[in-house]
């Protein structure tokens, strides 16, 4: 395997590597959260159901999930740092598609593009995460995915304040140019490309039983992730009769505590080591997660939404950097099993609990996270490998 260190050269420093990807993933929750600003507006447009709507919105995660193991073969061929800022220019451009939309058959293609850039900068992205923790020698993985948070934050909420002040046109033309501008800015001060590009002879292969292993953990994970953003507000609001601004504060809660455990999980995982760091969240999680389920009050049940998020936070990235190093000559490839499978469980967490919830109640229905959470920290021997540089 070609070394890391011995391959970087002028501004390319695994330290410049590491803030220029870490602004990066910023952008590219920038851009995530420009897109959520613009939904309402693109459901106003087309002037169609919910339900139709909804089926449509779905062309993202398709566009996301086809996209990704193309990607894991592409980082082989083309290196991750070209994958990265080549897909991140695809995604500033790609945004606007959907969101300007004329009709129903432009969006659902459109959504589809822009879900396979969001997908392949995903694949390219967490690929060179590992190639820069390889040159560090340490972890960084958590705090990218910190920086999506922040950026996915900054996005939505600076994003809305500027489309309400001069509407969708110029809100997509600045923050699009400006991530473009960004994400090429940063493209030279990446690793080489030549570091991780060829190492495989095979461009086309299943990726191991182990790393599926881990994939259907991810499965879980963002199962867990996905559930409580659809159904945490809805639970509240059942529960306590809360007005509706007051329960869409559950995934607030548990998005900070999200962003909170990611910017400690790489000097906790440093420390405790990967398997103790995914066992301890996991259960932090379920404990989180039941609390929130079970609490008497609205203040408390929000309290415990943020803890839970403490616990589920570090757990995606520690995962996809395990399947990365599962497979040493194809890490793209590594990573793509683990994020499609990781997107799938997204996608399918939330319908899934509508079924048992229509017989048993929704706060029965979501204690199936906290059994997700419990099979993930039973199962964290398997992350082991994301601590091998």
């Amino acid at each position: 395997m070609t070394s890391v260190s011995a391959g970087a050269s002028g501004n390319s420093t695994p330290s410049t590597a590491r803030f220029a990807l870490l602004a990066i993933f910023v952008m590219h929750g920038i851009l995530f959260g420009i897109w959520t600003t613009q939904i309402p507006l693109a459901k106003l447009r087309l002037d169609v159901s919910l339900t139709v709507f909804g089926l449509a919105l779905l062309c993202v995660a398709i566009g996301a999930v086809i996209a990704m193991p193309i990607a894991g073969v592409l980082v082989n061929l083309c290196g991750s740092a070209r994958m990265t800022w080549v897909t991140g220019a695809m995604f500033s451009v790609f945004v606007a598609g959907p969101a300007l939309a004329p009709s129903l058959p432009l969006f659902m293609v459109s959504a589809m593009l822009m879900g396979a850039a969001i997908g392949s900068m995903d694949v390219g992205m967490n690929a060179h995460g590992l190639l820069v923790e390889r040159a560090l020698r340490k972890p960084v993985m958590s705090g990218f995915h910190g920086g999506f948070s922040i950026g996915a934050a900054v996005g939505t909420i600076l994003g809305a304040w500027v489309l309400g002040k001069v509407g969708t046109h110029a809100q997509l033309a600045f923050f699009c140019g400006l991530s473009l501008a960004g994400i090429l800015a940063c493209a030279s001060l990446l690793l080489p490309t030549a570091l991780d590009r060829g190492l495989s002879s095979q461009n086309f292969a299943l990726p191991t039983r182990t790393t599926i292993g881990l994939g259907l953990l991810c499965f879980l994970a963002l199962m867990i992730e996905g559930t409580v953003a659809d159904w945490g507000a809805l639970m509240l609001d059942e529960r306590f009769a809360v007005d509706a601004a007051v329960a869409a504060m559950a995934f607030g809660f548990y998005q900070t505590g999200m962003a909170v455990a990611r910017f400690t999980g790489d000097w906790l995982r440093a420390r405790a080591g990967a398997v103790r760091l995914v066992a301890f969240s996991a259960a932090f999680t379920a404990v989180g997660t039941a609390a929130a389920l079970l609490m008497p009050g609205v203040h408390a049940s929000l309290a415990a939404f943020a803890i839970a998020g403490l616990g589920i936070g570090n757990v995606a990235p520690v995962l996809f950097a395990g399947g990365g190093r599962l497979e040493p000559d194809a890490p793209g490839r590594g990573i793509a099993a683990v994020t499609t499978l990781g997107y799938a469980g997204f996608l399918a967490g939330p319908p899934l609990i509508g079924i048992p919830a229509d017989v048993i109640g929704l706060q029965g229905a979501l204690f199936v996270t906290v059994a997700a959470a419990l099979i993930i920290a039973l199962c964290a021997r398997m992350v082991k490998a994301a601590d091998t540089y």
